[in-house]
């Protein structure tokens, strides 16, 4: 994964910025490649995901259950290449979990190009894809008061996603 980053440069910073991290007022905004179309142009996907730390994996499930968490994931599709069948999307991280985005999308049919762990390499390796295409390319600020951080109020950071592939233009 590429892109966007939060660092804080103190204590106090970095406790304001996990605060509007919890409370939604920091808004994270990805684009990635996956396999196959969409069923809908935009969607809210929520499901519950266990984290299996001895294997550095995450495993997703439609029901709850005692050890999961409940992870929401809305994306929007951007384009769809039907000679690949690959579709661009955006993606908001509504909730922040462990490979959330990667195995969620996954887990509904259309893994992220590239991905090793939750993807398939009969997929990726066509497209020359050997990194994940997935790109933490947008933060929101929208919060009411920021603490030390509310110069950020209103203020939006975008950068240019920088997907590589071996292969020619895939969409």
């Amino acid at each position: 994964t590429g892109g966007l980053v939060i660092i804080a440069k103190n204590s106090s910073s970095l406790n304001s910025a996990l605060e509007l991290i919890k409370n939604k007022g920091i808004k994270k905004f990805y684009t990635c490649y996956v396999k196959g179309k969409m069923p809908q142009k935009a969607e809210e996907l929520r499901a519950y995901l266990i984290k299996d730390e001895f294997k550095s994996r995450v495993f997703i499930d439609d029901k709850k259950t005692r050890d999961s968490q409940e992870i929401i994931t809305r994306y929007r599709v951007l384009k769809y290449n039907p000679e690949k069948d690959i579709s661009l999307l955006e993606v908001e991280l509504v909730t922040g979990r462990t490979h959330q985005i990667r195995a969620h999308l996954a887990h509904v049919g259309h893994p992220i190009i590239g991905d090793g762990k939750y993807g398939t390499n009969a997929v990726n390796r066509p497209l020359g894809a050997k990194q994940q295409m997935l790109w933490a390319y947008k933060l929101v600020f929208d919060f009411k008061d920021g603490g030390n951080l509310s110069y950020l109020k209103g203020k939006a950071i975008e950068v240019e996603p920088r997907f590589q592939f071996n292969t020619e233009t895939v969409i």
